[in-house]
């Protein structure tokens, strides 16, 4: 069984957790993102490869990142123009 929690209760995000075990599984939001950002290492087997991280501002001080993917401090252009393009598909019922 899953369970949604906000950090503030005037928080847009919910950080989804397994209650069995009190594991976060993803983070979905109230308005805005139309994506679910889940914890990679919950899922088992065959994976896509990583292929940036965005967001990175929000790393803790002293976090170095590998640099085999880039990295963004917010959202990477590329990944703003997929999303963009997927949302006008949603709207015109594709």
């Amino acid at each position: 069984m899953l369970g949604s929690y906000k950090l503030k209760e005037t928080s847009v995000t919910n950080t989804v957790v397994a209650t069995c075990c009190n594991s976060a599984v993803f983070v979905n939001f109230d308005r805005g993102p139309h994506w679910v950002s889940a914890y990679r290492a919950r899922f088992h087997g065959e994976l896509p490869p990583l292929q940036l991280r965005i967001c990175t501002k929000f790393k803790p001080d002293g976090v170095v990142l590998p640099d085999d993917v880039p990295s963004y401090r917010r959202y990477s252009p590329g990944l703003v123009v997929k999303l963009l393009a997927s949302r006008v598909a949603m709207l015109l019922g594709r």
